[in-house]
């Protein structure tokens, strides 16, 4: 079994070079703040195919989705905030995604397993939202522009 974290795994000489770091430990925030935080950098650019995603889906079933994506998105938010709490009253504070999976999940080849999980949405969403920009786009020219040739 792999041995627990250090208590203290970003000592006060790391803390001085990483001004993020430092001003994350010093936050006094709620578990919502992350979530509201978080759900706004995530759907940032997807916001812009909503009016795309609702005319293939309708009003209802497309606002439908949306509040039920924000829940889910909420809830998990709130169970990684229980769980950062947990590790928290334990004397161990993280600001890593990466760094709280090597403390839950053991660490070793944890750490670079959700580090290779992060590049991987990170990069899928990145596809698909430059293909749904451009499906979006289309749309509105052959829409507005009928007399083009797309």
């Amino acid at each position: 079994m792999a041995e627990p974290p250090q208590p203290d795994s970003f000592p006060e000489s790391s803390r001085e070079r990483d001004a993020g770091a430092s001003f994350v430990l010093e936050s006094k925030g709620q578990w919502w703040h992350a979530g509201y935080h978080l759900t706004t950098a995530i759907v940032g650019p997807m916001i812009l195919t909503l009016p795309y995603a609702f005319r293939g889906l309708g009003w209802v079933a497309g606002i439908s989705c949306l509040t039920v994506m924000g829940m889910v998105s909420f809830y998990s938010y709130y169970l990684m905030a229980l769980v950062l709490d947990f590790c928290e009253k334990d004397g161990r504070r993280h600001i890593r995604f990466r760094e709280l999976a090597a403390d839950v999940l053991g660490s070793g080849w944890m750490f670079y397993f959700v580090i290779l999980i992060q590049t991987a949405i990170n990069t899928g969403i990145t596809i698909g939202t430059i293909l749904l920009a451009g499906q979006c786009l289309e749309v509105h020219v052959n829409y507005h522009f009928p007399w083009l040739p797309f």
